[in-house]
């Protein structure tokens, strides 16, 4: 292992302690928007649209910011995008009318998207295949490390300052980033455009950036992602619920649950990563990964007492980057240096609309016609369905990453 993390280029690490600390930022204001709606008054429609604003802005711009990545530079499209966070973060401590913040809080999807799309698709260039499951590691601890860190930091913040006070600090955590993603070098056989023009859509244009989506096995990565969010969306949105209504769990029992799942993804994450590039091995993993997170919902169906359902938390929290880590690699070693921003971002735009249908729709549905526990058992279903999807297609995967191998070869 230490042999392996030695071989990854500096500029890994460099961006993985700047994506755990932006995940920290972003997470800064999870329990504070909330409240900060209710406090102005804001109507349960606009609080919806406020929190829901920052998925639509993710979902619609993370294919084009993908597109742009292509052509400008992962890190032209990472300072931006933070630069962007910066901006619409700062400048919400000092509104409190509805519309202008559902506009910000927009904004500030459309930078984690184009941000996200632009560090996984610069892991992917910068790292040969038989380290991309590690680097992604590597970055998927950090970025972990912020979601188990952010949520807590912000309420501290909120309680001991007060409401506008997470967001200054979030607003200055993308600031004080801005040089640090300066200082990461441009991946080198990268070909950017030479004037802005050639960035005008023409059909044919259109048609050279979609012929790599549309692959067979761009499209089956799409839907097994799509049906894995969709899933765990549903999950996320009613565990609190089920844990509340039948194990009784108040708001401490819960938040300590999550932070379990959240440390055991931060542990694991290096060591799943580095099992997945085993030749072979990186679909495998990504299968054991979603039916590692599957078992948490059927866990949490069955809500057995509160030790399984913490067990079922170390599980899940380890399954998370054995399927994220894979899947991320697994989008390097199907594509060219040239295309990977496109497919990563079609991909990802695919699965955050699976976020949304599942957290809109399905979740609400479920637990207003049956019963709140019928959500987890639902999520088993689509996660557990999105693991037999990833086995079945992986020699469909396996011939793509022999194509692409031979081309560049040649």
């Amino acid at each position: 292992m230490i042999r392996s993390l030695k071989k990854i280029h500096w500029s890994i690490y460099l961006l993985a302690m700047g994506s755990g600390f932006l995940m920290t930022g972003f997470l800064l204001l999870i329990p504070v928007i909330p409240v900060y709606a209710s406090q102005h008054n804001f109507s349960d429609y606009e609080i919806g649209l406020l929190i829901g604003s920052f998925m639509l802005g993710s979902l619609l711009f993370q294919f084009p910011a993908g597109v742009l990545s292509d052509h400008i530079g992962r890190k032209q499209v990472m300072v931006g995008s933070l630069l962007l966070f910066t901006i619409s973060t700062l400048v919400y401590s000092l509104t409190t009318e509805p519309v202008p913040l559902i506009a910000l809080r927009f904004l500030q999807g459309i930078a984690s998207g184009a941000y996200f799309i632009g560090f996984q698709s610069y892991i992917n260039d910068r790292t040969p295949m038989e380290l991309r499951g590690l680097a992604n590691g590597v970055n998927s601890s950090a970025i972990n490390a912020g979601v188990v860190v952010g949520p807590l930091l912000g309420g501290f913040i909120y309680e001991a300052v007060n409401i506008q006070a997470p967001f200054v600090v979030a607003g200055l955590i993308g600031l004080v980033l801005i040089p640090v993603f300066l200082a990461i070098p441009r991946v080198e056989h990268q070909e950017q455009i030479r004037q802005w023009n050639e960035l005008l859509l023409t059909l044919g244009k259109i048609k050279q950036v979609m012929a790599p989506v549309f692959t067979p096995s761009a499209l089956s990565l799409s839907l097994v992602h799509f049906l894995q969010l969709v899933g765990m969306t549903i999950f996320l949105i009613s565990a609190s619920l089920i844990a509340s209504e039948f194990l009784g769990w108040d708001a401490g029992d819960i938040a300590l649950a999550f932070a379990v799942n959240g440390i055991a993804a931060v542990i694991a994450s290096p060591f799943v990563g580095k099992l997945s590039d085993r030749e072979g091995s990186r679909v495998l993993v990504m299968f054991l990964g979603l039916m590692a997170m599957s078992v948490q919902c059927l866990v949490f169906y069955f809500h057995p007492g509160a030790a399984l359902i913490i067990i079922g938390f170390i599980i899940g929290g380890a399954g998370t980057p054995a399927y994220y880590n894979s899947f991320f690699a697994v989008i390097g070693d199907l594509t060219r240096i040239n295309e990977r921003g496109a497919v990563g971002g079609f991909i990802g735009s695919f699965g955050q609309f699976g976020s949304f249908v599942g957290g809109s729709f399905i979740g609400p549905f479920l637990w207003s016609v049956f019963t709140v526990d019928t959500t987890a058992g639902i999520c088993f279903l689509l996660v557990a369905a999105a693991a037999m999807m990833a086995i079945l297609t992986r020699s469909l995967m396996y011939r793509q990453v022999m194509r692409i191998q031979k081309s560049e070869q040649t």
